[in-house]
């Protein structure tokens, strides 16, 4: 009776770890096809990412569902918007780094059209600045952005209008490039 106990105790442990290892390999193969799928986002040429956002598809029959609407994001665009982002939120460490724009900023919208990334950024970025400030300002915009391999100049645009200048010392009514900014001077 006590060798019947063992056996069936063993056989009993056995299958366990044979069903247990059998569905961790399954996880792990499902994982890992998941990993190669982000991978192979990540790796795209493509310049846009493809993913999916999900409504409210209740109907009047009271049953709850959801449906799926494709979102297309521009990769650059989205680098750039993290960019500028980071611009304004200023340096993550400390240091002898400052921040370019007023903390109270803020970025309406960034878009790339014909090589030129525009940086739509709200009324409190215009503040009055001195030449070294707004002239630092424009060159760590343009040189971030211009990482961006698309992006060749910078147009900025303050509340979705065409400003004159951003600190009261350099004209920015026109798409500008890191060369640009010294003939851009105002002479006051």
């Amino acid at each position: 009776m006590k060798k019947l106990l063992i056996i069936a105790t063993l056989i009993v442990t056995m299958t366990s770890a044979v069903i247990s290892t059998g569905c961790k390999k399954e996880n792990k193969a499902g994982n890992s096809k998941q990993k190669q799928e982000k991978v192979h986002l990540m790796d795209s040429a493509d310049e846009y990412l493809s993913l999916n956002v999900y409504f409210d598809a209740t109907t009047d029959n009271g049953v709850v569902s959801v449906a799926k609407e494709e979102l297309l994001i521009n990769k650059e665009e989205l680098i750039g918007e993290a960019l500028v982002n980071q611009l304004i939120k200023g340096p993550s460490t400390d240091g002898n780094l400052k921040a370019i724009f007023p903390k109270e900023a803020r970025l309406i919208n960034f878009t790339i059209k014909d090589n030129i990334a525009i940086v739509n950024l709200s009324k409190e970025a215009a503040v009055p600045m001195t030449p070294s400030k707004e002239e630092a300002c424009l060159k760590a915009l343009v040189t971030s952005l211009s990482q961006i391999e698309s992006v060749n100049k910078v147009t900025i645009l303050i509340d979705s209008k065409n400003a004159e200048t951003l600190g009261g010392n350099y004209n920015i009514s026109k798409p500008f490039s890191l060369v640009d900014i010294n003939s851009m001077k105002i002479d006051n």
